[in-house]
């Protein structure tokens, strides 16, 4: 009796294990995003070279990631920031998850984080950055899906004071092209 007590309680200890290891959603679209890092939670394996042939491009490396689709993101809480962007010469409504939502959804540490853009351009922000703002990944700018070559699919932005612009560093950039996200140095 012990002994079939023990051996039912091992089962469901490991089938509840089996379950927490994929309770994570895995995307059933195109991927738009990768965090990688310092994250909690993942729903796909480590950097593999020949799978991952673009992210190889802009020096990406990780044990375990998490994959979004655009569904995905828009199951997200929202934010909408309105801003005027080089780019777009005039003020615009974007829309899209909100970076810390993002971040919380995969259990990202709170440590300085980098964006790299498709092209590899990149910009990071502190946890304080985060917290202290607006940030969001914008999936649209009014109205209108953001598309490759439109400096989607996502791009980070956030709400600007009046003369309030990146650091020489590339700290708080508005990065266009977003493609990827590492969590950590």
């Amino acid at each position: 009796m012990v002994r079939a007590l023990l051996f039912c309680w091992i089962a469901l200890a490991s089938f509840a294990a089996l379950a927490q290891d994929g309770s994570a959603s895995k995307p059933e679209g195109m991927v738009l995003l990768t965090v990688g890092g310092l994250v909690g939670k993942s729903n796909r394996g480590p950097f593999d070279k020949a799978h991952d042939s673009s992210l190889a491009h802009l020096k990406a490396d990780f044990k375990h990631a998490f994959e979004f689709d655009r569904e995905m993101l828009l199951a997200l809480p929202q934010g909408m920031v309105t801003a005027t962007t080089p780019e777009l010469g005039k003020e615009a409504v974007f829309k899209g998850p909100l970076l810390r939502e993002v971040l919380a959804d995969v259990e990202a540490a709170k440590v300085k984080t980098r964006f790299v853009a498709s092209d590899g351009y990149s910009g990071y922000l502190l946890p304080e950055d985060i917290e202290g703002s607006d940030y969001i990944l914008a999936l649209e700018v009014d109205g209108r899906p953001l598309g490759l070559g439109q400096q989607g699919p996502l791009w980070l932005v956030n709400t600007r004071k009046d003369g309030e612009g990146p650091g020489i560093d590339n700290r708080g950039s508005h990065v266009w092209g977003l493609v990827y996200m590492h969590v950590g140095d």
